[in-house]
């Protein structure tokens, strides 16, 4: 049986479409079949963290019958996605009365053993409709009373669609006095937490570069929380790498740095404007539209 699992969270900026895309390659590969799906159909951004740009339809489309699902999965890594769309006219008319039906004949037990959503963050229609079709739910939250208060107000929205499988993934986290510690967390919420993140300062340079954290570092802290979250979820086994192979792995990043100077973005609209648009084919509808 395909498990469907959405990962939501109350809040934007606390690494919901981070979480998905490293889970979803961590499960891979320990020996998973695992689609994506990015669900934040009004502002896509699991394509951004994958680097991808060659695709040419979505789940829009397939939500809409425009085209058949085999025909909007792409490939990254192993993993299969369905990308949402970056064209604005694409979210009008679209009935999210759909979606719980499409997401459940995309959960093929003959081709899937996983089926993330990437949800939108918040209550509003798209991430109720995560909330509804999945069977099971990771709520994403960085370590602090705020954002605790908008997983309460999102499991309490949750139980009222029946009982889900619920946990919390941590994100980001340093351990340090201001942050709230794993089992206050548990106490308050009462749902266990199933990934411990911790924060890492080469996050945004993968995200920079499009390419998740696993892939980036694979043994960065990080890395390897991912892939121990994924074995909890899977139930498989993963021998995590020992320090002194991490001590190393860690010297030889910031040689690295040192001698190539790291990362520098180009400032020049020019080059900005041109890694804003991600989706071949489409408008550039945000630079465009007020010049048309």
């Amino acid at each position: 049986m395909t498990r469907i699992i959405g990962i939501s969270s109350g809040k934007g900026g606390v690494g919901k479409t981070t979480v998905t895309a490293n889970l979803a390659l961590s499960l891979q590969r320990l020996g998973k079949k695992v689609l994506m799906i990015d669900c934040n159909m009004s502002t896509p951004h699991l394509s951004y963290y994958l680097g991808v740009n060659n695709y040419n339809h979505t789940l829009n489309e397939v939500m809409s019958g425009k085209v058949k699902p085999n025909n909007a999965m792409y490939n990254y890594d192993g993993v299969r996605f369905i990308p949402a769309s970056l064209n604005l006219r694409d979210l009008m008319g679209m009935d999210l009365r759909k979606f719980k039906k499409t997401i459940s004949e995309l959960a093929d037990p003959k081709k899937f053993d996983f089926v993330l959503l990437d949800s939108a963050p918040g209550l509003g229609r798209e991430s109720i409709c995560v909330l509804n079709a999945a069977d099971e739910i990771l709520f994403v939250s960085t370590p602090y009373i705020p954002m605790m208060n908008d997983v309460i107000r999102s499991v309490s929205i949750l139980k009222q669609m029946g009982r889900k499988k619920v946990g919390i993934v941590l994100n980001m986290v340093t351990g340090e006095g201001h942050e709230l510690m794993d089992r206050t967390v548990e106490e308050v919420l009462n749902i266990p937490i199933v990934g411990l993140i911790p924060y890492d300062r080469n996050m945004p340079k993968s995200l920079v570069l499009g390419i998740p954290m696993l892939n980036y570092d694979s043994m960065s802290a990080s890395s390897v929380n991912f892939m121990k979250m994924a074995a909890n979820l899977s139930g498989e086994e993963y021998n995590a790498p020992g320090k002194l192979d991490r001590f190393a792995n860690r010297m030889k990043n910031r040689i690295m740095e040192l001698t190539t100077g790291g990362i520098d973005i180009p400032q020049s609209k020019a080059f900005v404007e041109r890694e804003m648009v991600i989706q071949e084919g489409q408008e550039r509808e945000l630079l465009t539209r007020t010049k048309t």
